[in-house]
């Protein structure tokens, strides 16, 4: 049980980093004048620093290898919702603030997650929609409604 709980802490960091990413996007695109601009340094930077730790890992080569087993939806999927993400939050967190930005931002993946769980959806075990997971979500809405609206 504790070794599960552990697992969770990584996640916990990178979700506060989510909030301090969205404070930094939304300062660059300021400075540069664009959201789009921004969010392509972000991504550019990100690649390197992922780029290099591949490399250092020796998983390029054998990435690279299986590459035309996979289908081209998986390759560029994650990229163009990182990219709408990255835009997205970029442009709000000045108009709705950080923990609105980010509450709303966790309501639609909970709620995304609870229907591609529900479904099955891209091979993911089912885990059915029961009436306290939709009110867990309702209340997660409320909350984020109630952080941007107070």
């Amino acid at each position: 049980m504790l070794s599960k709980l552990l697992l969770g802490l990584p996640v916990l960091a990178v979700g506060a980093g989510v909030a301090l990413q969205s404070i930094v996007n939304s300062g660059l695109a300021q400075r540069l004048g664009s959201p789009v601009a921004a969010s392509a340094v972000s991504f550019w930077v990100g690649t390197i620093a992922l780029t290099t730790a591949a490399a250092a890992m020796g998983v390029v080569g054998p990435a690279f290898a299986s590459a035309r087993d996979v289908a081209l939806g998986w390759w560029i999927g994650g990229g163009l919702l990182g990219a709408a993400f990255i835009v997205v939050v970029t442009l709000s967190v000045p108009k709705l603030g950080v923990a609105a930005t980010i509450a709303f931002v966790i309501a639609g993946q909970l709620l995304c997650a609870a229907l591609l769980d529900h479904f099955g959806v891209l091979g993911v075990p089912v885990q059915p929609l029961s009436l306290l997971r939709l009110l867990g979500i309702a209340t997660l809405f409320v909350g984020a409604l109630l952080v941007r609206l107070y």
